[in-house]
């Protein structure tokens, strides 16, 4: 009975219609982290409120039910010992800037942190999100390889007309939105380990595919492909995606640019160089002055321009393109496979030449369909004045076929894998 009375003790003040959650005692705490949960928001929050501007994060621990699942719920709370380890430090730094920090616990997995406001606020993201990572890494290498958290961040301003703990649970209720948009919050992280790769010019790495005459297997060409030395950005596709997502596509691709044309004059005299580039490329200034290294090799640089991405004003685009190949560059477009419309719309490019997608190659003598349709390509292409290269090209058979359909030019593995500049004899395999 009387330990009864004294947890009821403990309890009521919480719910009392006279009292509010901002003034609930420090002694009611989540019995997993021993921090205080988000519902009794204790009375040391009102120092926090009282200084001005807020600065909410919400932390959203994506990661915490496949931890559980894959090692168990003993490995789970070892996890979470080592988040509650990093936030208490966290706290403990941002109290000596700021005089007031307080991290409660939210719900069953999150947390939300709570201070004082500056205007270096809107790195804390990217601070909290690397520092708990690398506390992680130091610690359990298995459990760090899972490890997923987002942030959100919230800023609020003191305003007489709300009550202050409305305030603040709208203002949790914004940040916790943030958070957990998880498909948001991946390329928020993925952007700023593509700006440490930016920053980093050695992240990337440019290796060099020929493109070969199908008659003589002589080459023709060599395109410029990338390769991120970043695991999260590995594959080129989601390289780009992040790039074009986190608007990122013209400090990239000036990058890229650079580095691609950095050993040209290392290439076979007679070969020419193709520059994958993105539609919005074609309207970047430093691309249209031209930039240098551009412009000295002109004759010799192809820009590619993928038929996937869409191009917004054919117009200006043309227009554009107009003003590259007035230096003497050339037009490509990349990954053409979708069919009469899409070979249509980028013949209104006049490109020089036009690179059948490998989903249109692959297994191309086992399919008469296809080849049917590829031989009309070919010949409109040609009657529009461009050549034509066939990609991913990995059987004899495949290139006897394309060899017969009227192709100019192929490329793929069954000739040569991309590699380092430059490789001058191809041997089919």
């Amino acid at each position: 009975m009387t330990s009864r009375n004294a947890r009821k003790s403990t309890i009521d003040p919480l719910f009392s219609s006279s009292t509010s959650t901002l003034d609930a005692p420090r002694r009611v705490v989540d019995l997993t982290t021993g921090l205080p949960s988000l519902t009794t928001l204790f009375a040391e929050l009102r120092p926090v409120l009282e200084a001005g501007d807020v600065t909410i994060l919400y932390l959203h621990m994506a990661s915490n039910a496949i931890i559980e699942e894959r090692f168990g719920w003993e490995a789970l709370e070892a996890y979470m010992s080592l988040v509650n380890n990093y936030l208490s430090g966290f706290a403990q730094e941002l109290r000596r800037d700021r005089n007031h920090c307080v991290v409660v616990r939210a719900f069953a997995d999150d947390y939300v942190v709570l201070m004082p406001s500056t205007a270096s606020d809107d790195r804390l993201n990217a601070r909290i999100t690397e520092g708990m990572s690398r506390h992680i890494h130091a610690i359990d290498e298995d459990v760090a390889a899972l490890h997923e958290m987002y942030v959100g961040l919230t800023q609020l301003k003191p305003f007489p007309k709300f009550h202050p703990e409305r305030l603040l649970y709208r203002g949790i209720q914004l940040a916790q939105t943030e958070a957990t948009d998880v498909g948001r919050q991946k390329i928020s992280q993925q952007t700023r380990i593509l700006d440490r790769c930016i920053g980093r010019p050695s992240c990337f790495n440019i290796v060099y595919q020929p493109l070969v005459a199908i008659d003589d297997h002589s080459i023709f060409a060599y395109e410029g492909l990338v390769r991120c030395s970043q695991q999260e950005l590995r594959n080129p596709h989601v390289l780009f995606n992040v790039a074009e997502q986190g608007g990122r596509i013209w400090p990239l691709s000036r990058l890229l640019r650079r580095k691609t044309v950095e050993p040209v004059t290392r290439m076979p005299d007679t070969s020419l160089l193709f520059i994958n580039l993105h539609p919005a490329d074609f309207e970047d200034p430093e691309l249209l002055k031209p930039e240098p290294y551009i412009e000295q090799h002109a004759p010799r640089i192809v820009l590619e321009v993928t038929e996937r991405a869409a191009i917004g004003d054919y117009d200006a685009f043309r227009k554009n393109i107009a003003t590259l190949r007035d230096i003497g560059l050339r037009i490509a477009v990349d990954d053409l496979g979708s069919g009469y419309a899409a070979l249509s719309a980028a013949a209104e490019l006049d490109p020089e030449f036009i690179k059948f997608d490998m989903t249109l190659i692959r297994d191309i003598d086992q399919s008469p369909i296809r080849q049917n349709l590829l031989r009309n390509m070919v010949s409109f292409a040609v009657e529009a004045g461009s050549q034509v290269v066939a990609e991913g090209v990995e059987t004899p058979q495949e290139l006897e076929v394309l060899r017969e359909l009227g192709c100019h030019f192929v490329q793929g593995y069954y000739l040569a894998k991309p590699a380092p500049p430059f490789t001058e004899i191809i041997t089919p395999r």
